[in-house]
């Protein structure tokens, strides 16, 4: 289905989705940098799995980029 307020609805919803995790995930990395009491394997292991992620995310999203430069399909419309 080509219907562009699909495709809009569709863009927002994952922008608003990514936009809420990475607040909620900020907040609880600088919650738990704050935090005395926590260990420090804790603080380094939540830092790793965010960084991770964030990696992750920025790989698909750069490979993306780079494939629909190049996509030779782009412009065929069913």
């Amino acid at each position: 289905m080509a219907d562009t307020t699909v495709g809009i609805t569709r863009g927002l919803g994952w922008l608003l989705f990514l936009a809420g995790v990475l607040a909620l995930g900020g907040l609880a990395i600088y919650a738990l940098v704050l935090d005395d009491e926590a260990p420090l394997y804790i603080k380094l292991g939540v830092g790793a799995l965010y960084g991770g992620l964030a990696l992750l995310l920025l790989s698909v999203l750069r490979q993306q980029l780079i494939a629909r430069k190049t996509d030779k399909y782009k412009d065929i419309q069913r």
